[in-house]
């Protein structure tokens, strides 16, 4: 039993909350995918009631009227009973442009979801890698902490033998407190950015919930002419906007089409009250079916057709100059994460040999410290110089990866 019980702990510690995992459960149950998800429906069925029109449409109805003065055509009291058959047969080809409208419309809000998609993905790398680099922070400042009192019980020892003066001591004992106090801030922004990481994710995350590390190296990317001419290409905002303009142009057609005269088919049954007669002449039928064709032409509408199809042309320009904007300000978020990328990369190169650096002169200098050999200030120089020199290079780690996939979501979808 105690076997099997080790080995479960062992999985539980070596199997954490993953990136993919965080990214997938994202996906699941964030708001903002339901909300676009919900948005996409909304325009299928849009788009489905603009179908109907090419639909008969069935009535039915009932009628009952009394008059005062009834003559021999109009006879009170009387009711009826209809049912009513039409189907349009031609409208100006309005409804032809309406569907066509919404189909654009519900395919600019497919777009618009993968762009919502794609946004979430870098929110949730940026909101994961923020906790590693928490993480990794404190286990340099607990080093640093460690270290520190380490060295003020030894210096103790040194001062309690009068080897050296009491502010080496108090020198050592101050860089301690303040070590401590950054260990404490450290522990307060885990638990900020782990919050964070649990909003994006839109799911609790237990404080003893593990999460893994993962490899955050990196591929070399194009040149930005290249970057600019796929972004161009791929960006699903661009491709909506141009979707919602075409969607303009066929509300405008489908305005034209009330220009145009329109044709139904009728069909009608009517059932009423009585039969009535007068000698051998029947004035109004039990039954009666009819069928006909009806045509109309709105000649004058009040104007109303024209200003409609100039409210949508300024709705289409609104679109135009935004997708304008979008595209200056793509171009202006690709210089800018190019530049970061580039300088990011040189970061973790630089940072890396000067941690190796840092290393070396602490283990130099710790050393000279024991023999007496180098001041007390020189000593805590360098553990301050190491601990920053850790704390840069595991935020220089994370930043390149983030420079990254920021690039490559200004570059695609």
């Amino acid at each position: 039993m105690r076997v099997v019980l080790t080995l479960v702990s062992s999985y539980a510690l070596v199997f954490g909350l993953t990136l993919s995992e965080s990214i997938d459960l994202a996906l699941k149950n964030s708001p903002k995918i339901s909300i676009s998800k919900s948005t996409v429906k909304y325009h299928e069925y849009i788009k489905d009631a603009a179908i109907g029109a090419y639909h008969p449409t069935l009535e039915v109805g009932f009628n009952w009227k009394k008059l005062e003065n009834p003559t021999t055509f109009a006879f009170s009291t009387s009711y009826n009973y209809n049912i009513n058959l039409q189907y349009n047969l031609f409208n100006g080809l309005s409804d032809y442009y309406t569907v066509d409208s919404k189909e654009f419309e519900l395919e600019s809000s497919k777009l618009q979801e993968v762009a919502v998609v794609e946004d979430l993905k870098l929110s949730v790398i940026v909101a994961y890698t923020n906790y590693l680099k928490a993480k990794k922070l404190i286990k340099t400042q607990e080093k640093q902490f460690v270290s520190l009192e380490k060295q003020y019980d030894d210096t103790k020892v040194r001062y309690e033998q009068g080897v050296v003066a009491k502010n080496d001591l108090l020198l050592i004992d101050v860089e301690k407190l303040k070590a401590e106090q950054a260990l404490i801030q450290g522990k307060s922004n885990l638990v900020k950015v782990k919050s964070n990481l649990a909003n994006t994710i839109a799911l609790n995350i237990d404080t003893n919930e593990l999460i893994d590390d993962f490899d955050a190296s990196v591929s070399d990317v194009e040149d930005i002419t290249s970057l600019e001419l796929k972004m161009m290409q791929n960006r699903s905002e661009m491709k909506a906007m141009k979707l919602m303009s075409k969607s303009f142009n066929a509300q405008k057609n489908a305005i034209n089409g009330n220009y145009l005269p329109k044709v139904n088919l009728e069909a009608r049954h009517q059932i009423n009250g009585q039969e009535r007669v007068s000698g051998e002449s029947v004035f109004q039928a039990k039954d009666q079916t009819s069928y006909g064709v009806n045509v109309t032409w709105s000649l004058y509408a009040g104007m109303r057709n024209s200003a409609m199809k100039k409210a949508l042309l300024e709705q289409q320009n609104q679109y135009n100059f935004s997708l304008h904007q979008l595209k200056l300000d793509l171009k202006n978020q690709l210089v800018q994460a190019y530049e970061n990328y580039k300088v990011a990369k040189s970061a973790k190169h630089v940072a890396a040999r000067a941690k190796s650096s840092a290393e070396e002169n602490y283990r130099i200098t710790a050393d000279r410290y024991s023999y007496g050999d180098v001041q007390t200030l020189t000593l805590l120089v360098s553990q301050s110089n190491l601990t920053q020199a850790e704390n840069e290079y595991n935020n220089v780690y994370y930043d390149l990866y983030i420079a990254y996939k920021t690039l490559r979501r200004i570059v695609s979808n």
